[in-house]
């Protein structure tokens, strides 16, 4: 179970660096690893189901009303299943801090070379161009427009300019989807290291 949620973790994450874009089908072997694992352990399957279920309607809430990405509320639900049968709290303590050092060392690369903390202007060419910039609003002939905030229709909204002069305020989109991803996969490597038992006891 956890091996095939890991899988879909490697590829989504790969995605999510170069793309920023998700591919929905990248989920697949991780929903038949939970659909297999909740079957395995049926007789648990109430224990599970619970905090599955609670962060899964958090997570896709919020994917709902913009605050994070679709794949970003996919992938906390993921995250939850795949570890809740070996135990929700130490696997989440795991997972977050693979999370943890994935986002400093990156983010602290992106400091250093001045990709975060300060608003950017960009042409909008160059906007379409590079997936990995979040729009904060619309500059045209001087005036500065807001975007939606929600950030699975903003970018679109910027695509439908056909003014090719307009320039884009920007922020750096960070890849949440690889760094649960990396966080993830480290939880994996973990139990292959030190409860192989535990992670090839289950489907």
């Amino acid at each position: 179970m956890q091996i095939l949620v890991a899988i879909s973790f490697l590829i989504a994450g790969y995605e999510d660096v170069k793309e920023r874009l998700v591919s929905d089908l990248v989920w697949i072997p991780a929903l038949v690893g939970v659909v297999f694992g909740l079957y395995y352990l049926r007789s648990e399957l109430l224990v599970l189901v619970v905090p599955i279920a609670l962060i899964g309607a958090i997570a896709l809430g919020a994917a709902w009303y913009g605050f994070v990405g679709e794949a970003d509320g996919i992938a906390f639900v993921l995250v939850i299943a795949g570890i809740a049968p070996l135990g929700l709290v130490p696997g989440m303590l795991e997972v977050f801090i693979g999370v943890l050092v994935a986002l400093g060392v990156h983010v602290t690369y992106l400091y250093l070379r001045g990709m975060v903390g300060k608003p950017r202007v960009i042409p909008i060419a160059q906007f379409r161009k590079e997936a990995n910039w979040i729009p904060r609003a619309l500059i045209v002939g001087g005036e500065r427009k807001d975007v939606v905030k929600d950030v699975n229709i903003s970018r679109e909204s910027i695509d439908a300019v056909t003014d090719e002069t307009a320039t884009v305020e920007v922020q750096y989109g960070v890849p949440t989807v690889a760094y649960i991803a990396a966080g993830y996969v480290a939880y994996v490597v973990f139990l292959a290291i030190f409860q192989s038992g535990a992670l090839f006891s289950l489907p």
